[in-house]
């Protein structure tokens, strides 16, 4: 099957249900991600003290999302999922084109110690008809045995023609920065820690980043001195490309980060070490010279950019680390400026910034923006 066999038009999701997992334990935890109208939010902030699961939450999404291409995994990637009693449910409203015509189904990805019957959450027909879904269909892994995970529904068309379209465009290049025409879902995962670290890499040579190409979860890690894994590799690579996406990399960053200080801006690529420059005033300097705020926007714009599909979650873990509080909107007013340039990209970012729920006001409408929330307020073990 060719990835033009189906069409993603929509993947929003819906609801996320936990149990122990974390600090998730006793009854499962729900958490609906639409709004008052029941329509799946394209901005969501989850807010809560520290130790309360925000991290969690992301981890179980990003963890989920990224099973849709994996054929046979042996683990989750998270201790509970692994080695305790932990399970959960993610369910997401999706619209593609399958065999001909339109669907919209409510697809559940679970996970866990899942019995051979057992569901987090049933889907009835009146639960489904609030979305405008007509059917319900389910995919994952139970947890057999340690080291031993089992394909959860393993019968249904739907799915499996999903999953194999998913699995089969794992080298799908995209054809620029922000412009790819790549309708299958994706996630990227940015941890609290977005650092630039200095490479130590001697032999930089021009290769494909390490992150190029589809996949269903891009989960970015700051602490890799690696070449290949860096942003000055990424940027390099644009630059070789030569369609424009590295003049379109460096016009976000510079519009999104250096835009107030006219005299500082991401000028280019030097050749001997190949790594990116920054201009400030009269001095020149890497990128891991930034400051921790300008790190933060760099890391999390230039990979946003760099893999974006039609149907992309930005999952950002506290937003605002490292960020003064005019800067706290600023990375706010751009992430909602880029749902409204990206449509079909969903945030879910977890914060504890009383400036960014301020300035995140849900009952106001703003264009383009489906805006949600969720506060964890009681301790949950």
């Amino acid at each position: 099957m060719s990835i033009t066999d189906i069409t993603v038009y929509e993947f929003q999701p819906l609801w996320l249900t936990i149990d122990r997992i974390g600090p998730f334990q006793g009854t499962p935890y729900e958490i609906d991600f639409t709004d008052a109208k029941d329509k799946p939010c394209n901005m969501f902030l989850l807010m809560s003290e520290n130790g309360r699961g925000k991290t969690t939450i992301l981890e179980i999404i990003a963890c989920f999302i990224g099973l849709l291409d994996q054929e046979a995994p042996k683990k989750f990637g998270q201790e509970e999922l692994d080695e305790g009693e932990g399970r959960a449910q993610l369910d997401i409203l999706t619209r593609i084109h399958w065999q001909g015509r339109d669907h919209r189904i409510v697809l559940s990805i679970l996970g866990g110690e899942i019995g051979d019957k057992t569901v987090l959450k049933a889907w009835s027909a009146e639960d489904m008809e609030k979305y405008g879904a007509s059917s319900w269909h389910r995919t994952g892994f139970r947890r057999r045995a340690p080291g031993r995970l089992e394909p959860i529904n393993r019968h249904d068309e739907l799915v499996l023609d999903i999953v194999s379209v998913i699995q089969d465009s794992r080298h799908f290049y995209p054809e620029g920065f922000e412009s790819s025409t790549l309708s299958l879902p994706t996630a990227l995962y940015f941890p609290a820690y977005r650092d630039i670290p200095e490479i130590r890499d001697l032999e930089r040579a021009i290769v494909q980043p390490e992150h190029w190409g589809y996949k269903a979860l891009h989960s970015f890690s700051a602490h890799g001195t690696h070449w290949t894994a860096s942003l000055d590799n990424l940027l390099v690579w644009l630059k070789w490309l030569d369609n424009g996406s590295f003049e379109r990399a460096l016009k976000i960053v510079n519009d999104v980060v250096f835009k107030e200080y006219p005299d500082k801006y991401l000028k280019g690529i030097r050749r001997n070490p190949p790594e990116a420059v920054v201009k400030s005033g009269a001095q020149t300097h890497r990128l891991d010279r930034l400051s921790s705020g300008e790190k933060n926007l760099t890391q999390l714009f230039l990979r946003v950019g760099a893999h974006l599909t039609r149907n992309t979650w930005v999952l950002a873990d506290e937003l605002d680390v490292h960020l003064h509080v005019r800067w706290q909107h600023k990375v706010l007013n751009q992430m909602k400026e880029l749902v409204r340039r990206q449509p079909g990209t969903t945030l879910i970012a977890a914060t504890h910034s009383v400036e960014i729920l301020t300035a995140f006001p849900i009952d106001i409408k703003e264009k383009g923006l489906v805006k949600g929330g969720w506060i964890i307020e009681e301790k949950l073990h």
